[in-house]
């Protein structure tokens, strides 16, 4: 398959694709879909050939689910509300081919409610030569509106939260019933690889932060992070850090721009894809502060159905603050390490799972931001102001 540097999901209509989708056994869609190599863009980067042929593999002639999520938890990078406002065409090809690929005659395009261009692009995309009812549903705002199993409850209409997998959504989704569930960025890559047979070789990314044009962007998966911040420009100055994958994405130190932009090279690096955000953290930053800010945000958006990241997001983000308030102890590096530890083993969904990747890269890398608080009790960077006053106590520390 002919793989391609150019932008791709931005700029390309694959116009017929669907027709053409329509023509093609069910086992040779499949075959392309595996040969172009398309991952989940939602961060997890299962194969999406696999998600299919799990539903396939539990269809039972009864109804079958698609469900779009086009969601963008994630406030600082609005990856599918660029994508459907440039080119919704393309996303909702991808839910019709898909469906097809599954079996399923009912889709739903799942949208964040501030998305209100996004959502005029799809409902003019959507027409009845795509071959599946297509409803746009609104999550309810915050972050936790758009994980996996969080939406299907709010499909459900019940409040948003995680649930236990296994069953995962292909054996018992929406109604109970098998359901796939890919991202819009996923989805829109269908009707390039119907219509080129071409590889899934780019990726929307979000920069932000300290650079010059912050903004949404399609780069090769590989890519350096030099590289995505150059095409934004560059960085305004000196940089501490970079926050990649979102709020609960880990912070490599800012020398680590030769660290590849792809599924496996971040998780050897600490942190994963998540969100696609990539954020430069200028010099003068300090990060014990700043991992404290982004427990606080984890801590406040929790579903808080299940006790380790209800309770463990809490507890981290009081540690940290009270570290940075001059109020640190020698133990605490230790109980930070064990939080984390409980939250990746024993949460519920990806939120509590992967945010200790916060704690783990920030301790490794910027092990002196928080030697020199808890030891000195003063900031490194003296940027930080004092929040706490004093520690509350339980019985087992912290």
């Amino acid at each position: 398959m002919p793989a391609s540097t150019a932008p791709r999901l931005l700029e390309t209509e694959a116009g017929g694709a669907v027709a053409k989708a329509r023509d093609l056994p069910v086992d040779d869609l499949l075959e392309l879909i595996e040969k172009s190599g398309l991952r989940g863009r939602g961060g997890a980067g299962y194969p999406l050939v696999d998600k299919i042929r799990a539903v396939r593999r539990n269809a039972d002639g009864g109804p079958i689910y698609l469900i779009a999520n086009a969601y963008d938890a994630d406030p600082g990078s609005p990856l599918s509300r660029t994508l459907l406002t440039r080119n919704a065409g393309n996303v909702l090809a991808g839910i019709a081919i898909a469906a097809r690929a599954v079996g399923a005659t009912e889709a739903y395009l799942y949208l964040h409610p501030e998305a209100v261009e996004a959502r005029a692009a799809a409902e003019e995309a959507i027409d009845d030569e795509l071959g599946v009812h297509v409803e746009i549903a609104l999550g309810p705002g915050g972050f936790m509106g758009g994980e996996e199993s969080a939406l299907l409850a709010v499909l459900e209409s019940r409040r948003a939260m995680a649930r236990q997998r296994p069953p995962y959504p292909a054996e018992q989704g929406l109604r109970m019933r098998p359901t796939l569930i890919a991202s819009a960025e996923t989805l829109a890559w269908v009707p390039i690889i119907v219509a080129e047979q071409a590889r899934a070789s780019t990726k929307l990314v979000s920069v932000t932060g300290a650079v010059v044009r912050p903004g949404v962007y399609e780069i090769t998966l590989g890519s350096q992070l030099g590289e995505i911040l150059t095409e934004a420009g560059g960085a305004t100055g000196k940089l501490k850090g970079l926050h990649v994958g979102g709020p609960t994405g880990g912070i490599l130190a800012g020398s680590r721009t030769d660290t590849r932009f792809d599924f496996d090279d971040l998780r050897v690096a600490g942190t994963h894809m998540g969100s696609a955000q990539v954020r430069a953290i200028a010099a003068g930053t300090c990060i014990v502060n700043e991992a404290a800010a982004l427990f606080a945000y984890l801590a406040k958006e929790s579903c808080a159905i299940c006790v380790p990241c209800r309770v463990g997001t809490k507890r981290v983000q009081a540690i940290l603050e009270s570290t940075y308030s001059g109020l640190g102890r020698d133990t605490d590096l230790a109980w930070l390490d064990e939080l984390g530890t409980h939250m990746e083993r024993f949460s519920l969904c990806g939120f509590g799972i992967t945010a200790p990747s916060i704690l783990r890269t920030t301790m490794r890398e910027f092990a002196d931001d928080y030697k020199i608080h808890i030891e000195e009790k003063r900031c490194p960077e003296g940027a930080c102001k004092p929040i706490r006053s004093r520690r509350y106590e339980t019985m087992v520390q912290p």
